[in-house]
């Protein structure tokens, strides 16, 4: 028998423990240390009253991770990540595990909810639609190894500035934006781990043109923008020549670029990035 509880009772190790079993054959290698699924999750606002799981005999075997916070200015839920360990998929538990949240959620104020789902996984899709999430943006990805960068020596500009940025001015970087970051790459996301990254900007005979973002441990780069009057100027492909030499792992991740944004498609071509299948952010009015 199934049964569906909060995880505001079950260990963080438990969590894990399911998590890693759920995602062990996903499109993406997305199999973390139990450190960096924590980060991971806080950096995301985990909130472990409002996330669900499905126990089997007091085994975690499903599971629905969920993030809050403000989300255009409305109380918002975000899915962390949603998985059923493969035994016991295809048994409708994901599915209930939304049905029964979605009562707690009201009951807390939120107005609605966030995720992210690739396009390869249909039946997640196909579930979200049925259950009224609208797609609200497409996003393109990036996973590989740091060493398949290209960066040739000749495209990076060395009388350009670049050094760390120790208290980042958020309205300065926003006004570079051409669009406004997903959650997980958020500004508030950002904040809640500020010591996991590394923030650097970049500088044409002392003006700011642009700065990027990168968490060491995990290469992800959540945020990465030239402003506009200074691009095709190499100071993209200069300022993520920096960037890499901050990376500890063997990774870069660049993940929920709109995929409709041309300036980042020319930019990743350059240096002969490929994309991954893509993912649809999706919300659901509450």
């Amino acid at each position: 028998m199934i049964t569906i509880d909060t995880l505001k009772n079950t260990s963080s190790d438990v969590i894990y423990k399911a998590f890693s079993n759920a995602f062990s054959d996903y499109v993406e290698n997305i199999q973390l240390t139990k450190s960096q699924f924590r980060e991971m999750i806080e950096r995301r606002g985990f909130n472990a009253e409002l996330s669900f799981g499905a126990f089997h005999e007091k085994q975690l075997v499903g599971f629905t991770l969920n993030g809050t916070g403000s989300w255009n200015g409305r109380l918002t839920a975000y899915d962390t990540g949603t998985g059923i360990i493969p035994e016991f998929r295809k048994k409708g538990i994901a599915t209930r595990m939304f049905k029964e949240s979605l009562p707690v959620f009201r009951s807390h104020n939120i107005t609605q909810y966030l995720l992210e789902v690739i396009k390869t996984n249909s039946s997640a899709y196909d579930l979200y639609k049925k259950s009224g999430f609208e797609v609200t943006r497409e996003f393109d990805y990036y996973i590989l190894p740091k060493t398949s960068i290209q960066i040739r020596n000749n495209k990076v500009n060395e009388n350009y500035q670049v050094q760390e940025i120790e208290q980042p001015d958020w309205v300065l970087f926003s006004s570079f934006w051409d669009f406004h970051p997903s959650w997980q790459n958020s500004i508030e996301a950002i904040q809640r781990k500020y010591s996991n990254f590394i923030i650097l900007g970049i500088y044409d005979r002392n003006e700011f043109t642009g700065y990027g973002i990168i968490e060491k441990s995990t290469g992800d780069i959540p945020q990465f923008a030239i402003a506009p009057d200074h691009r095709r100027k190499r100071m993209g492909t200069t300022l993520m020549y920096y960037l890499l030499l901050h990376v500890e792992g063997n990774e870069l991740k660049i993940i929920n670029t709109r995929a409709d944004h041309q300036p980042f498609h020319s930019f990743a071509e350059s240096m002969a990035l490929e994309p991954g299948p893509g993912q649809y952010e999706m919300m659901l009015q509450l």
